[in-house]
């Protein structure tokens, strides 16, 4: 973790705290949060002091009180505070109003969310904390925002335009090498630069609560929220379990059998949007996939790998072989999903 007022790398929770204590005792909040938007401020409050007098406190709106009461603080009590509150135990991250357990900052914040939805979208009926969280959430969700580059802003006609500008533009890849300043589409890219050019060794990631070790972050955190939370989602058909709803609604569709997701150009309709995406690639004009020993372009994936089992049988290994924006391209269209 970094200081958000010095930008010193911390190790971990306990060494952070204790660093804002020593260096920055007269912190000054709006400077430090200057860049961050409504609704994104979140506090860590496993030790929670007052600043002036050192007298604990176990939540934000009794410190608030305090400091308005005793120190005579200009805070008006009326508006809310526009922070989400957490606890910190090495690594595990934990809700401030319910206990609820996590391991990444992302998954906690929406959880957190729960407690303070005040905003709800007339269009879908999802909730938001903000007035601002629900204004991207409308802009993004209800109106078009999903042709529009989230870094740079740009809009387009279509999601096809929209996927060919984020794969071109390398400025608008919002992963970046701390080394070398160099982009990337996704995290799990810049990983492995890391490993293989900066030497950066390869990380693994300890469950907390069991003995079992990952390689992979997101398998990791899958594995806790299914194992050793419980906001999970549970299919009423079978009883699998599912980390998000979205993975539940895909899965429904095998109880179902429904097609709700048609294709704008045939006739055809899919149980998911992914396959949808997935089968927009068959009228798209951009080729992801090309053979490295022909030069021959194809669009989807089974085609390339007819291709070569019907010409090229006598190369076993040519998964390594495919052409190398394929993946950078797989992942846009992931992002799509």
């Amino acid at each position: 973790m970094v200081c958000v007022y010095c930008c010193e790398s911390i190790s971990d929770g306990p060494s952070y705290r204790k660093h804002m204590t020593d260096e920055h005792p007269t912190f000054k909040v709006r400077m430090a949060f200057a860049h961050v938007t409504e609704g994104f401020i979140k506090a860590d409050i496993t030790e929670l002091n007052c600043r002036i007098c050192f007298t604990p406190f176990e939540n934000l709106e009794d410190t608030a009180q305090h400091l308005r009461d005793i120190h005579q603080k200009p805070i008006d009590p009326k508006l809310d505070l526009g922070i989400q509150p957490f606890k910190l135990y090495g690594d595990r991250l934990q809700c401030a109003l319910c206990s609820a357990k996590s391991i990444c900052l992302r998954q906690l914040s929406r959880h957190t969310q729960s407690h303070f939805s005040k905003f709800t979208c007339e269009a879908c009926g999802k909730s938001y904390s903000t007035i601002t969280t629900l204004k991207h959430h409308i802009a993004y969700s209800h109106s078009g925002g999903n042709k529009r580059c989230r870094k740079c802003k740009a809009t387009f006609d279509t999601l096809e335009a929209r996927r060919e500008h984020v794969y071109s533009s390398k400025k608008c890849w919002t992963n970046m090498c701390n080394f070398c300043n160099e982009r990337f589409l996704n995290w799990k890219t810049k990983q492995e630069h890391l490993v293989q050019v900066h030497g950066v060794s390869k990380k693994t990631y300890i469950c907390p609560e069991c003995p079992l070790v990952f390689e992979d972050r997101k398998k990791y955190r899958t594995h806790f929220k299914l194992s050793h939370t419980e906001d999970i989602y549970v299919c009423t058909c079978c009883g699998l379990k599912f980390d998000t709803k979205k993975n539940l609604d895909e899965h429904r569709v095998i109880h179902t059998k429904e097609k709700l997701f048609p294709c704008p150009v045939c006739s055809k309709a899919f149980p998911r949007k992914k396959n949808l995406v997935q089968h927009l690639w068959i009228h798209s004009e951009l080729k992801r996939f090309g053979c490295t020993l022909c030069n021959k372009q194809f669009n989807q994936r089974v085609t390339w790998k007819s291709h070569m089992k019907s010409y090229h049988p006598d190369i076993e290994d040519y998964q390594d072989m495919v052409n190398k924006n394929v993946k950078i391209l797989l992942s846009v269209n992931k992002n799509d999903d």
